[in-house]
């Protein structure tokens, strides 16, 4: 068999409806077996959720803290480094257990996999900060010889390298990996909604058109698969990482902290990271000024450890409905995310559709850690050491 794992950034269990509505996704669902309220991790935020998709394994455990990287506090957002490479995630992914049973891998646009010994196609993430130059660094972390194929032959389709475009291109490259039947496990990470709800909001008609676009691009690699005769043996994947909320205040919680020498904050969006200098008098102020901070919540340590959130997190905090912290520099949202998981956007969406037919067993709780075990059991592969358990019946 085959596994075509297809990740849709921003989309929670709150989308099942609209989700349901589109015809390849409905087909999806209607042959095989579909959750839409699959417990996501702490932090909300795409790098941190997609290696424990990959890994079976809460942040605590693979190291993932953040899309940033720690100690960047200084440096304005356009200028901070990202979790780019598969060596910086401490645990075992589903690209090496593949490889070890010699199915060759694919990967497009998915989070922290540069630099991927495992991966024979690979079209990461990377963002150039300002001064590089985006093609070297995507050759520096990808497969440049196999990118630098297909943008000869394809480059020109892509309009940019903004969304929709990019989208548009890696369904494209994942339409080409498939026709050359080149995959046993192809990773594809889209990101159109994020983008269109991180600018115009949640249920705006930019973020509608943007599911049709999901919709539209999963309808061809779903024919990708028929042209190449390949769908009685391919399972199709379906997971998202979080939704978001809308916006409607901002506030610098990294200045406010600074302004009274009470130490550093770093965003989430809708919650976040704080470094105290003196974690008893920090809380004392957090809780005094709640209100007029936009803080809904405080989270010490203990709290945060029950969350397996990452280590080095002194506290944190959860935003008020429609506040969204900023770091100094940062762009105005309408959505977000980076929330509590108590929020229902928090819920996201697992659907198992294709060579078989799929049933997940009934449990009180199920989370994006057992996304790992769950494929690792359908294809017999060795990961012994996940936070997560077996779903299928």
């Amino acid at each position: 068999m085959r596994l075509i794992l297809i990740s849709i950034d921003a989309v929670s269990g709150v989308d099942a409806a609209k989700l349901l509505s589109l015809p390849n996704i409905r087909h999806l669902a209607e042959n095989g077996a579909f959750l839409r309220n699959m417990q996501t991790v702490y932090p909300t935020l795409t790098y941190p959720i997609h290696a424990s998709i990959m890994t079976g394994c809460y942040p605590d455990r693979h190291g993932i803290a953040h899309n940033h990287l720690p100690g960047q506090l200084t440096l304005p957002p356009k200028m901070r480094k990202w979790y780019w490479e598969i060596g910086q995630i401490r645990c075992k992914t589903l690209y090496q257990a593949f490889s070890e049973r010699k199915i060759p891998c694919a990967s497009i646009l998915w989070p922290v996999s540069g630099k991927n010994p495992y991966v024979r196609y690979n079209f990461p993430e990377v963002l150039a900060l300002p001064g590089e130059n985006p093609t070297l660094k995507m050759l520096r972390y990808g497969s440049p010889a196999w990118i630098l194929h297909m943008e000869a032959l394809y480059g020109r389709q892509r309009k940019s390298t903004d969304q929709p475009d990019l989208d548009d291109y890696a369904a494209l490259l994942a339409e080409k990996v498939i026709l050359a039947r080149k995959f046993g496990f192809l990773a594809i990470h889209l990101v159109d909604c994020d983008a269109m709800r991180h600018r115009f909001g949640v249920n705006s008609p930019e973020s509608d058109a943007a599911l049709s676009r999901l919709d539209a691009r999963i309808g061809r690699i779903r024919d990708a698969v028929r042209q190449a005769s390949l769908d009685r043996e391919t399972v199709f994947c379906l997971v998202s990482d979080h939704g978001q909320k809308d916006c409607r205040v901002s506030i610098c919680l990294d200045r406010l902290l600074r302004e009274r020498n009470l130490g550093r904050a770093q965003s989430l969006g809708m919650g976040a990271y704080v470094f105290p200098r003196n974690t008893e008098e920090t809380i004392r102020e957090l809780s005094k000024n709640a209100a007029q901070w936009g803080i809904r919540e405080i989270c010490t340590r203990d709290q945060l450890n029950r969350f397996h959130a990452p280590g080095g997190i002194p506290l944190a905090v959860d935003a008020a409905d429609g506040v969204r912290f900023t770091d100094e520099g940062d762009e105005p949202h309408g959505g977000d995310h980076g929330f509590s998981l108590n929020e229902p956007q928090s819920r996201v969406i697992f659907l198992l559709s294709g060579a078989a037919k799929y049933a997940f067993k009934s449990f009180d709780s199920c989370s994006v850690v057992d996304i790992a075990p769950t494929l690792s059991r359908l294809f017999s592969l060795s990961m012994p050491d996940t936070d997560g358990k077996n779903l299928l019946l």
